[in-house]
């Protein structure tokens, strides 16, 4: 199995900004086609390091983490990609945004 690890604090931001580039640096649109989409196809398994950055909106993570999973479908998404972190607040999130994408 072919795996990477992403630390978005460390590989893309400590400071996330909103779900669009247009409004505000580091958004959840630039993470999702710079990070996610690019590797997709290349990895197996792809491991999110969600500790260190100073929180995470929730529009971001809607346009990261629920757009992919809506692509992908609940199993898929759930089979690719795995949360590593201390603090349950963006891992709860993204279990919801997942659970509610409305794809199997």
């Amino acid at each position: 199995m072919k795996e990477m690890t992403i630390n978005i604090a460390k590989d893309f931001g400590k400071i996330l900004g909103g779900a669009n580039p247009d409004i505000s640096p580091n958004s959840g649109r630039e993470f999702r086609e710079e990070w996610l989409e690019k590797h997709l196809g290349h990895y197996d398994r792809i491991i999110i390091e969600l500790d260190g950055t100073l929180g995470y909106p929730v529009d971001f993570l809607e346009e990261t983490f629920g757009k992919v999973a809506a692509r992908l479908g609940k199993k898929k998404f759930n089979n690719t990609f795995r949360f590593i972190s201390r603090n349950t607040y963006a891992t709860e999130k993204i279990d919801y945004l997942v659970a509610h994408c409305g794809k199997e």
